[in-house]
């Protein structure tokens, strides 16, 4: 019971000083800023990825995440490392928020800047925070129609292979054209620092890693061609993953994640000046898609299934057979970055807490909606809560029906486990607290109470309550850019932040303590496959030999002293027992000289 793996992906918006919007600094340059502050008080290894990334010695990584980061944008990416239990895992998420925001404020360079767990920016871009649990992809005959799928995949991976390695070809053919047009002519050029960067882009303009490797249009034309030379690849794997990856699943969780904003949901102004309960939910398109590869915005993100085949089976052949096994990574799209502890906590105990119920079979039915994502779009629009879709049974429920009945099966699930773990029955009772305490809410809304009165128990426990009561404190003639700025600023990860004021008054209850916190921002998480790479990056980050880190394994050396180390899979059955190893390597102080120094 709440023992199988499970992590964290969250992206963070930038805020950036005046000193840095004078002196053009990128984000990319600010994301290696932060980099390097963490370097300084924490062992990071370099990540063996296709994206710019370090992990920790705590078994975490931190990423600089953009789809065309010539263009100048750019979020800095934090993955928790793989923890068993919500508990252990908000209290990751919350050491390596703390680790990251103290980072870049206190980061050398023009200025500091700072970091915003939200959802949505100003100008209604949508990024965030990205769930994934370890569950059945698939059993019996559905299991195997996913394994030989994946093999008749291969002639298709074999294609897009050679379309990349073409592509790759005609970039080197234009190089060179490059490289002798530039040499012809730039002593007519009167910026040849600029016609460089036109032709090869910043990087090689300049002579260091800038983020841009090549120039916008280049980036634009590369990025097109590829999802060209991978669509076939793209949409054979996408009919697979829609009829066969974690169907069961998909089925019993779907009713529950449509009704969890109840626990998680942000909050969000609205153009229109309205307020939302979720800020990401409006935004969604699909059940099942890969994330942004044709403007999709799915629920359940299998975007890295297509990535294991695309790109990832270039390193070692161990990613294609990785897909074979009967447990995969389920990545859930569909919820808010918190700030309130407990709403954090439930996000990801009652997940874990549902799929251990069905896996048990406590869940064979479940309230089916019909067209999912209309409901989610009504119900997150209401903040009385009284809005109510129909089943595909005939019925109409609310979004806290959805709720109370997932609850009462993980309920006569943990009732009937005399061995239920403390952690599952303290989930239990902070699951059913909260509702009891949104059912109220509903009552007193819909008696025409003031929300913001009707609001405040719930004030410090969830997010989108906490912030519907401070945007009521604006009065009703409050502008929209005055309202936005408490949307976002709420989220902002300085002492200015208004999350953080109210966390400094006691305003919010809290789930972790310091203690727990500075343990996990030094230490990997026991049990886990965090526990050994947390080690070996501690161990050999400062040694002789280059130190690469993947989930899966670590690289040490190169040549024939190379030597890939995995990371033992440690799944519910059959799992290695981690060995309980004392950190070694250099000890180190979390910021020291810093007045916010922990410890």
């Amino acid at each position: 019971m709440l023992d199988r793996l499970a992590g964290l992906e969250t992206e963070y918006a930038i805020r950036f000083a005046e000193a840095d919007c004078r002196t053009g600094e990128s984000r990319f340059g600010l994301y290696q800023r932060l980099t390097e502050r963490l370097r300084q008080v924490i062992p990071l290894a370099r990540a063996y990825h296709f994206k710019d990334g370090w992990f920790l010695a705590n078994g975490g990584a931190v990423w600089f995440e953009a789809d065309r980061p010539a263009g100048g944008a750019g979020l800095v990416e934090v993955s928790t490392p793989e923890c068993r239990g919500p508990e252990k895992l908000l209290c990751y998420q919350r050491a390596l928020d703390v680790l990251v925001s103290r980072a870049a404020s206190s980061s050398e360079g023009a200025g500091p800047f700072w970091l915003v767990k939200n959802d949505r920016d100003g100008a209604d871009h949508v990024y965030g925070a990205q769930e994934n649990y370890e569950v059945p992809i698939a059993d019996g005959a559905a299991l195997w129609l996913w394994r030989i799928g994946l093999v008749l995949l291969l002639p298709l991976v074999v294609v897009s292979w050679l379309g990349f390695y073409l592509l790759v070809g005609l970039l080197l053919v234009y190089l060179a054209v490059a490289g002798l047009l530039f040499l012809c002519v730039h002593r007519w050029v009167p910026d040849r620092r600029w016609f460089a960067a036109l032709l090869f882009g910043r990087d090689l303009a300049e002579g260091r890693d800038s983020g841009s490797p090549t120039p916008p249009w280049m980036e634009w034309l590369v990025l097109n061609a590829t999802r060209v030379l991978s669509l076939p690849l793209a949409l054979a794997l996408w009919g697979l993953c829609s009829c066969v990856a974690f169907r069961r699943a998909r089925r019993v969780l779907t009713p529950f994640l449509m009704s969890r904003f109840l626990l998680a949901g942000a909050g969000y102004v609205r153009r229109d000046g309205r307020f939302a309960l979720a800020d990401k939910a409006e935004a969604f398109n699909c059940v099942v898609g890969f994330g942004g590869y044709c403007s999709d915005r799915p629920i359940y993100t299998m975007g890295h299934f297509f990535k294991a085949l695309c790109a990832e089976t270039l390193f070692g052949i161990r990613h294609y057979w990785g897909l074979f096994a009967p447990r995969q990574r389920l990545q859930i799209a569909l919820g808010d970055s918190n700030m309130c502890e407990y709403a954090e906590y439930l996000k990801v105990g009652t997940t874990l807490l549902v799929l251990d119920a069905w896996e048990a079979g406590y869940l064979k039915s479940v309230p089916s909606l019909v067209a999912p994502l209309k409901v989610l779009r009504s119900w997150v629009a209401d903040p009385t809560l009284s809005s109510r879709a129909r089943t595909r049974d005939g019925q109409t429920v609310t979004a806290l029906d959805v709720q109370w009945h997932y609850f009462e099966a993980c309920r006569k699930y943990v009732a009937a486990n005399v061995d239920a773990s403390a952690e599952a029955q303290r989930l239990l009772d902070r699951w059913h607290e909260v509702l009891r305490m949104l059912a109220d809410y509903q009552r007193r809304a819909s008696r025409g109470e003031k929300l913001a009165q009707a609001v405040r128990p719930l004030m410090g426990v969830l997010d989108w309550p906490t912030k519907l009561y401070l945007l009521d404190q604006l009065g009703p003639t409050a502008s929209w850019l005055e309202k936005k700025k408490i949307d976002i600023r709420y989220h902002e990860l300085s002492d200015e932040g208004y999350y953080r004021r109210l966390e400094a008054c006691g305003l919010v209850r809290r789930l972790v303590s310091d203690e727990e916190l500075d343990r996990a921002m030094r230490v990997p998480p026991p049990d886990s496959p965090a526990t050994r790479r947390g080690h070996l990056i501690r161990e050999f980050s400062e040694g002789d030999e280059p130190l690469r880190v993947h989930w899966r394994c670590v690289i040490l050396g190169t040549g024939r002293r190379r030597r890939v180390i995995p990371l033992a899979s440690q799944s519910r059955r059959g799992r290695m027992v981690a060995q309980a190893e004392r950190p070694t390597g250099r000890p180190f102080e979390l910021f020291p000289g810093s007045d916010d120094a922990a410890g």
